[in-house]
């Protein structure tokens, strides 16, 4: 499917102090900036020093003709990805490293997912990315191969999202997109930089009918960086984000003949049942990087978290009346969070650079799970009697 995107942009900037260069030979030379990564967990690097495969991709290209709306639109550039999206907003993105990466019922199994240090990923392997904010990040970072088994369990691959740091100048910036089927997105961010602080804030709305019937989707986000520079060594970070996708339609799979007859049509089941679903999500951490001298450096990282989804599926009336049945509307409450201490030590030997990291990681994740038909008498795809109540804890 083809789709021509219309963007237009507005950018309002207070800038202090820029002059432009005069010495003509000066401004035909540029030096473009270093590949900064993090191959191994709070150790960040120059990109040619590191023996790990890792690519970045960096925030002019997450945003140079994008939609800045789904993971998968940066990552058809990284080798060894595969990052299935089905242009339906009720499934989650299907995401692959080296063949890591199996499907779940509620996100990616399989691979680390990290944005600012606070990890997408929970305890028991299932991670997210609707929270991924492309229209505010510095870069993307993917970590393959064996150096992911350094950021623990469920790491077959590492993903990490880093949000643009504010500064030196105070920038208010807006922007919006539309597209076939009903496509609009529209964004707004302000960043800068006053004495100690630093901050960047942005938010996106996101609506789109949909190619197909009954697949119309909206998507609430906000995320935010503040940085607070204590003492002169010391740095204390707190990141907030949050999403919300209320009333997403599922237009289900089509058989061959139904396809072939109307690939615009959702299926007869869906129109049925009216299956959709509804994700809102709230986290924040706090990170605290503070030198001890010229070769110790200690960082702790917290963070607490809530994430909700209600499902309407379309399982028929009949099978629902099994005493082991759990209901054909899923209801499920997580609440996750953590903390992460490392020590780095950085010294030379040998003419180069040798750097020792330990540290230890405890996380937890609480969830209400409950199931509930999806009739209540004769009408169909509402909340009905409750099939399951469970509580489970990582």
């Amino acid at each position: 499917m083809k789709q021509a995107v219309l963007a237009a942009a507005v950018l309002a900037a207070l800038e202090a102090g820029a002059q432009a260069p005069t010495d003509p030979a000066e401004a035909g030379e540029r030096t473009l900036r270093p590949v900064v990564v993090t191959p191994t967990p709070g150790v960040a690097q120059e990109a040619f020093d590191t023996p790990a495969s890792v690519d970045v991709i960096q925030g002019e290209q997450l945003r140079n003709a994008q939609l800045q709306v789904n993971l998968s639109e940066p990552l058809v550039r990284i080798p060894g990805v595969v990052a299935f999206n089905r242009q339906n907003y009720a499934q989650d993105l299907q995401i692959s490293v080296r063949g890591f990466g199996a499907r779940s019922t509620f996100g990616v199994r399989g691979v680390r997912l990290f944005t600012d240090g606070i990890p997408a990923t929970a305890p028991d392997g299932q991670g997210q990315v609707s929270h991924f904010d492309l229209t505010s990040a510095d870069r993307l970072e993917v970590l393959r191969g064996p150096f992911s088994a350094l950021y623990g369990n469920s790491s077959g691959g590492v993903i990490s999202l880093f949000t643009a740091d504010g500064g030196p100048q105070e920038v208010l910036e807006a922007g919006t997109a539309f597209g076939a089927d009903g496509v609009r997105r529209h964004n707004v961010r302000f960043s800068g930089e006053e004495g100690a602080w630093n901050w960047n804030l942005g938010a996106t709305h996101f609506e789109t009918d949909g190619f197909r019937d009954h697949s119309a989707a909206q998507r609430r986000a906000f995320n935010g960086k503040v940085r607070l520079r204590a003492t002169q060594d010391t740095r204390v970070t707190v990141v907030l984000n949050a999403v919300d996708m209320p009333d997403v339609q599922d237009p289900l799979g089509l058989t061959r003949e139904e396809y072939e007859a109307d690939p615009r049509q959702a299926s007869p089941a869906a129109l049925r049942f009216n299956t959709r679903k509804s994700v809102d999500q709230v986290q924040g951490g706090l990170i605290l990087h503070h030198p001890l001298g010229d070769v110790h450096a200690f960082k702790l990282t917290t963070w607490r978290g809530r994430r909700g989804t209600e499902q309407f599926q379309s399982i028929p009336e009949g099978p629902q009346f099994a005493p082991t049945h759990s209901g054909g509307v899923i209801d499920l409450q997580r609440e996750y969070g953590g903390v992460d201490g490392q020590w780095t030590a950085k010294t030379r030997a040998g003419g180069g650079l040798l750097s020792f990291t330990a540290g230890l990681t405890a996380d937890e994740l609480e969830e209400d799970r409950q199931g509930f038909r999806n009739f209540r008498g004769a009408t169909l795809g509402v909340r009905g009697g409750r099939r399951r109540n469970g509580d489970n804890r990582r």
